[in-house]
């Protein structure tokens, strides 16, 4: 078989190569933004279902970054913005608690056994899951959004300028550094790395998926899901935003207010796209790949011909995340702390529940279990069952 693959919003006013910067009011793609244009009143529920919330547990705040929780076997490690870590098994207990000694920029990333964390120093942390002792600290002076990917015995982590560092997860040390050429302008973003078949899937400006190999750092290809187009460094933004998606033997992604592909993972050929323009990113089913456009209307993009099956325009402007595949619906949260279930067969909104009142601006992370994990701003985080 061929080895093909591919290999949020917050715009950030930077040229990351030659150091120049300059800034645009956006506040629209913001999501932490206190202003912009008013969110759609929430919807009438026709044939409402419950969207049971199993426990939450209150973390100290993390305003303006993309915390993330991260499942384990044993529950959910999750961060606080002021340096606490903490296990919290799956009744809710918390298991055990870990102070880096700063606040918590990125994170988690776990692979189960190691969980990892940057502070706002550019420290990478590295925590034993099975009992939250500290195993290394790197000072890496690498500013980060995206929560550290843990897998097959390394740490990697990729800074807000689009740098990798894989450390060693047993001793921290660096294996490799990897950077390429950039566009001037970029968003600052959380942009999750996704490690399958043997390479670590990375979306970067100017619409470019790369395939790393995680031995060596360096790319096996790289493929171009949206080509920049326009005469300014906005109109030519193509960032892919949220992570590659791959199911079976295709993988989609999504750039930024440009489109949407999906590839054939042997042949390497692009089989479906769309034009939807969307900056958060997307999920799938069998079915459909599901997304929310650039006024925050959730869209169901049908896989065998890229036209839309369906599409809901009830919770616009309310600067929802990206949507996440949950049995028959899609959740997406919004900047209230409110998570909503999308019927997956029609669009409609099925079921909400609020998370605490901070913004949720990270989508719901999937647990073994068949519940999702959830946090919010302000530092709620909270476990959810299916809807019924």
């Amino acid at each position: 078989m061929k080895r093909f693959a591919l290999v949020r919003r917050w715009l950030v006013c930077a040229a990351l190569v030659v150091g120049i910067s300059g800034c645009a009011s956006l506040d629209a793609i913001n999501p932490f933004a206190a202003s912009g244009p008013k969110p759609a009143p929430l919807p009438e529920l026709r044939d409402a279902l419950s969207l049971p919330v199993r426990y939450t547990e209150r973390l100290s705040a993390g305003e303006r970054r993309y915390l993330t929780p991260a499942p384990v076997a044993d529950g959910v490690v999750a961060a606080g913005g002021k340096g606490e870590v903490v296990l919290i098994d799956a009744n809710g207990k918390e298991q055990w608690r870990t102070e880096v000694g700063a606040p918590i920029l990125a994170g988690v990333g776990s692979d189960g056994r190691l969980a990892a964390v940057v502070t706002e120093q550019g420290d990478v942390v590295a925590i034993n899951v099975s009992d939250g002792s500290i195993r290394w600290r790197q000072a890496a002076a690498l500013p980060a959004v995206t929560p550290p990917l843990v897998h097959d015995g390394l740490v990697v982590v990729r800074a807000a300028d689009h740098r990798l560092m894989a450390f060693d997860a047993f001793d921290g040390k660096t294996r490799w550094r990897y950077e390429r050429p950039l566009p001037p302008l970029s968003l600052r973003q959380s942009a999750p790395l996704v490690a399958a078949g043997g390479a670590i899937f990375v979306g970067y400006p100017g619409g470019i998926v790369a395939a790393l190999d995680p031995n060596r750092g360096q790319p096996f290809f790289e493929l171009t899901v949206a080509p920049p187009k326009g005469t300014t460094e906005i109109e030519r933004l193509t960032d892919i935003v949220g992570p590659v998606v791959l199911d079976n033997q295709e993988l989609c992604a999504a750039a930024y207010q440009s489109r949407i592909a999906c590839f054939d993972l042997n042949t390497g050929r692009e089989v479906v796209t769309s034009a939807i323009a969307t900056r958060v990113g997307i999920d799938r089913d069998l079915r459909s790949v599901i997304t929310v456009d650039e006024v925050d209307r959730i869209v169901a993009i049908d896989l065998f011909n890229g036209q839309p099956r369906w599409q809901n325009d009830s919770l616009v402007y309310r600067q929802l995340t990206r949507p996440v595949v949950f049995g028959d619906v899609a959740l997406v949260g919004d900047a209230q702390g409110y998570l909503h279930a999308v019927d997956l067969s029609d669009g409609q909104v099925r079921a909400r529940t609020r998370i605490g009142s901070g913004a949720i601006v990270v989508a719901p992370q999937r647990l073994a279990d068949g519940a999702v994990v959830v946090q919010n701003q302000d530092g709620t985080v909270a476990v959810v069952e299916r809807a019924r």
